[in-house]
């Protein structure tokens, strides 16, 4: 399974423009391979769109791709509403928790994604740490996250939401401890955070 993580920079005045073209997205669910979609704005950068789409496998992906995305795209006029955007596909290595992440896409609030990477001879020991410590650290008001891979050792690790009091609560009493357990911080070459306030209108389920 793929996790394609984009990142628009919107100016203030496109703001409306920019989320409403994300609205017309709809489309996707017609895709083969299509899993689903959400996104909304950066809590820490309010004029930065984070949206998250989960594909099946890089086949269906590269056919969409080829086939499909330019005319949605086209159709939206979305391009000019933003003046930059990132685009990273990772492929899925497992979930956090028990279930699904895209089984509760729709219902989530809050989307945290972390985007950092590793150096090659600590890889595994990263890997081992999120499959084993951080899956300890499920808490309420997390309904599920994923944990991705792609090359040189980038890593997308996402969660999702369903309370802004829990999560601030996991962010103030239970992450130090699990970091300090993990050992995570010595594996980490660098990091960077987004924490995505859901836009409803914007998934595609």
């Amino acid at each position: 399974m793929l996790m394609k993580w984009i990142k628009c920079q919107v100016n203030e005045e496109n703001k409306r423009s920019f989320s409403k073209a994300q609205e017309g997205w709809g489309e996707l669910r017609h895709s083969a391979g299509f899993v689903g979609q959400i996104g909304g704005w950066n809590r820490s950068e309010p004029f930065e769109a984070g949206i998250l789409s989960v594909w099946k496998d890089l086949h269906s992906y590269q056919i969409f791709m080829q086939h499909q995305h330019d005319e949605i795209f086209g159709k939206s006029d979305q391009g000019s509403t933003y003046t930059n955007i990132s685009v990273d596909i990772f492929e899925r290595i497992f979930n956090i928790g028990t279930t699904d992440i895209t089984d509760f896409f729709g219902k989530g609030k809050l989307l945290r994604v972390a985007d950092c990477s590793a150096e090659n001879d600590k890889q595994a020991h990263f890997e081992q740490v999120q499959k084993g410590v951080w899956n300890k650290g499920m808490t309420p008001g997390m309904m599920s996250g994923a944990f991705g891979k792609r090359q040189y050792g980038r890593y997308l690790v996402v969660s999702l939401w369903d309370s802004e009091y829990l999560h601030q609560r996991y962010l103030d009493k239970e992450l130090p401890a699990l970091i300090k357990e993990s050992g995570v911080k010595d594996t980490i070459q660098h990091i960077t955070g987004s924490l995505i306030e859901l836009h409803p209108k914007w998934a595609v389920i």
